[in-house]
């Protein structure tokens, strides 16, 4: 019967995520750029809050659902590798953010 609840269950969401130790907060984000079709934006915001907001995301361009994603840096490889289970629910294109950053102070 365990198997039956499975199915109806959407794959990113059918694994839990490993919690790793926690370390300082960083003092600048992470960004990436995420296109999306529009009618699954809803969808998409649901996966990624399913895995405890390990990201948030804001639109850019609305009509055409170009989203930005803005993490944690120490956390960029759990969210890739979130992200790409994420896409066996719903389809998206995740890009690097275009604009780097001046390290210099």
């Amino acid at each position: 019967m365990m198997n039956d609840c499975r199915k109806n269950i959407p794959p990113a969401l059918r694994r839990f995520r490993r919690v790793g130790a926690l370390s300082a907060a960083p003092r600048e984000s992470g960004f990436l750029l995420v296109r999306i079709a529009r009618e699954h934006t809803a969808l998409f915001r649901f996966l990624l809050e399913s895995y405890e907001n390990l990201a948030y995301f804001t639109a850019l361009e609305p009509k055409t659902a170009l989203l930005k994603l803005a993490f944690s840096p120490h956390q960029r490889l759990a969210l890739l590798h979130t992200l790409e289970k994420m896409t066996q629910s719903v389809p998206f294109i995740v890009e690097e953010w275009p604009f780097a950053r001046n390290s210099s102070k």
